[in-house]
């Protein structure tokens, strides 16, 4: 455990450049005296740890320190440099760019074999028809979560309805394929979850905001629709449709039961459900709820009044 705290603090050190003992403290959970104690051995372990006194002051680690090139491994340190690569083509995070530097110049010496096109990970954040709003948007967004700046967001709801925004955004998550900001809303004076394809515009404020406690890893399933029930869906699945819902719900999620192909998960309960599984037509049936087999069928017969 120490030696890992110990680690936990070089990456600290070499990220935020910077910081005081009380803040390493209270961000790992130790006492001050401990973290001084922490900080002496990483010195005698030959990491240039250089102390500021007075006001402004705290402890970094000097400029021309470089970890060890054998850190990682070959595959380890590629694989490294390749995600963060292809993840900051839509982010374009001057954190994330840094980042990279930093870790390329571990590698100085023999940068020839580090292939940094070659990585077999690739994150595409625009759109089919080649709108690039919402790329535009998240690369935005993340130098205002950099900056600590309030951002002017128009903003749709699934309602169709268009408000104009000031939020202070936290962090971008993506999930299943889709980006999301997270950060307070002025209008509704709480933090909001906001579909970046949703946000129309954006815009940088001059004024600065200080991070709001917020525990990011709280972000479960249950915060993304706090606002929807969420219950536990069975499907019936025919074969031609077992590719579509396994890339929707997951392949563990589909399976054979009792010779019958189904799928079985807790989604959250609102009308994008009862569309998204009229979408596949009659290759997937509702097995349970019950008012969810309803819900469908009434939409499939609104669907029917339409074109008649």
């Amino acid at each position: 455990m120490k030696y890992e705290t110990m680690l936990k603090i070089l990456f600290l050190l070499l990220s935020k450049g910077k910081v005081s003992a009380k803040y390493i403290a209270q961000r790992f959970e130790i006492s001050t005296r401990t973290v001084m104690r922490y900080l002496n051995t990483m010195s005698l372990a030959n990491i240039p740890i250089i102390a500021d006194t007075g006001r402004n002051g705290g402890f970094y680690i000097a400029d021309t320190y470089k970890l060890p090139a054998n850190f990682l491994t070959e595959k380890e340190f590629n694989a490294v440099v390749n995600t963060l690569t292809s993840y900051n083509q839509n982010m374009q995070n001057r954190t994330i760019n840094s980042a990279i530097d930093k870790l390329l110049s571990i590698k100085s010496i023999d940068r020839r074999t580090v292939d940094v096109k070659s990585g077999n990970l690739i994150i595409d954040g625009s759109s089919w028809n080649g709108n690039d709003t919402t790329k535009n948007v998240i690369s935005l967004i993340s130098d205002a979560i950099e900056d600590c700046k309030k951002t002017l967001i128009g903003y749709t709801d699934r309602n169709g309805d268009e408000t104009i925004r000031i939020i202070e955004p936290h962090v971008i998550i993506l999930k299943q394929g889709l980006w999301y900001v997270y950060g307070y809303c002025y209008l509704r004076k709480a933090f909001r979850m906001f579909k970046a394809s949703r946000i129309t515009f954006a815009n940088l404020k001059e004024e600065t905001f200080e991070k709001r406690q917020v525990e990011i890893t709280s972000l479960t399933n249950g915060k993304w629709f706090e606002n929807l029930p969420v219950e536990q869906i069975t499907l019936g699945v025919s074969k031609s449709a077992k590719s579509e819902v396994e890339e929707w719900l997951g392949v563990n999620n589909v399976f054979t039961l009792d010779g019958k192909l189904v799928a079985q998960a807790n989604l959250p309960y609102d009308e994008w459900l009862t569309s998204k599984i009229l979408s596949f037509g009659g290759r997937v049936s509702v097995i349970a709820p019950e008012k969810l087999k309803n819900d469908v069928l009434t939409m499939a017969q609104n669907v029917v009044c339409m074109y008649k």
